[in-house]
């Protein structure tokens, strides 16, 4: 299942099993939403270390004495194996009154590839004949797209009752390199102004960046054929994750990538279609002017690049960036 169908799924009911992997920030995110919905009594929560099948299995095993239910939240790091997921769900299918929410996240000591592979096999346990199809689900999330962050952060923003409109909203965002965890997190800086209009100038005073030149920066002197030796030291020694680097950069020619088959298709760049809200016009302007500067091929060719670089580094091999981003450099027109 993807994200769209669980979002269909839980206008109707919350599902009583949910395993959920991909994006970080999506699982956290759907994992705290689909536990609303269920509305549990009591609520447990294991963290990565504190796994414990046993311990698991007593909760979701136990009977219900005055009509109250038990959710289960796991946090893990490490592939499960299929007779705990087995023991799981037979408990579930007993006491239908219990629910468990499984996060599934990467471990720093596995690549990509491996943590692909293995939620690919976990998956597959999550099959019951006793529990419907629609109370357990396994969901894959992939990087929430621009027009999503901005979707949460506007949701975000209502909850705060801040009045923002959506270029403060985007600067927000781009400030932190796109990173829409940390986005959100800025947002809480802005209470002070609830009821009053949050003006650039206020962003630049009370948000800080990621680095002293953000990654966007580090794109657009890319596509302009400047040097980057020196913009790219600085990105690195103020302490950036690497793999948020790549990220981003991805992030970037994906969106060059959606203005190029737009324009290919419609003739000309529609912003809001293309990327789901209006970003303020020079950005629009650069995104279609940049994205005619490489052909088909060679975007396939950039995200092969950048998907070999962030595997090496899941490996341990970091600061692998110049080499990637001069061959991608060498295909501009």
């Amino acid at each position: 299942m993807y994200k769209s169908q669980l979002d269909t799924l839980l206008k109707q009911s919350a599902p009583r099993v949910s395993f959920l992997y991909g994006d970080s920030f999506l699982v956290g995110y759907y994992s705290r939403k689909i536990a609303h919905c269920l509305k549990s009594e009591e609520k447990t929560t294991f963290y990565f270390d504190e796994y414990n099948a046993n311990n698991i299995n007593a909760l979701l095993s136990q009977g219900s004495l005055f009509g109250s239910s038990s959710l289960v939240v796991l946090k893990i790091n490490h592939k499960l194996s299929k007779a705990d997921v087995e023991l799981f769900l037979t408990s579930l299918s007993h006491n239908t009154h219990n629910a468990l929410i499984i996060e599934y996240y990467q471990s720093p000591s596995k690549s990509q590839a491996d943590y692909a592979r293995d939620c690919k096999v976990c998956a597959g346990y999550f099959k019951h004949p006793k529990i419907p199809k629609d109370s357990l689900v396994e969901v894959r999330f992939f990087e929430p797209t621009m027009g999503e962050c901005m979707e949460f952060m506007r949701q975000r923003a209502r909850e705060l009752h801040l009045k923002a409109d959506d270029k403060i909203l985007s600067q927000i965002l781009m400030l932190q390199n796109n990173d829409i965890a940390l986005a959100l997190n800025e947002l809480e800086k802005f209470v002070v102004f609830a009821g009053k209009p949050i003006e650039p100038s206020d962003v630049n005073l009370l948000c800080d960046g990621i680095a002293s030149f953000s990654v966007e920066e580090l794109c657009c002197t890319l596509m302009e054929k400047k040097p980057i030796v020196e913009m790219l030291q600085s990105i690195y020694e103020e302490g950036i994750n690497e793999i948020a680097m790549i990220s981003e950069i991805q992030r970037f020619f994906y969106q060059l990538f959606l203005f190029f088959t737009f324009i290919k298709i419609k003739g000309r760049p529609d912003a809001k279609e293309i990327l789901g809200f209006s970003p303020p016009a020079h950005i629009t302007e650069r995104l279609s002017r940049y994205c005619i500067r490489f052909k088909e091929a060679q975007y396939i060719a950039i995200f092969e690049l950048l998907s070999t670089w962030r595997y090496e580094v899941s490996k341990g091999k970091s600061k692998q960036s110049m080499g990637t981003l001069i061959k991608i450099q060498e295909m501009i027109r």
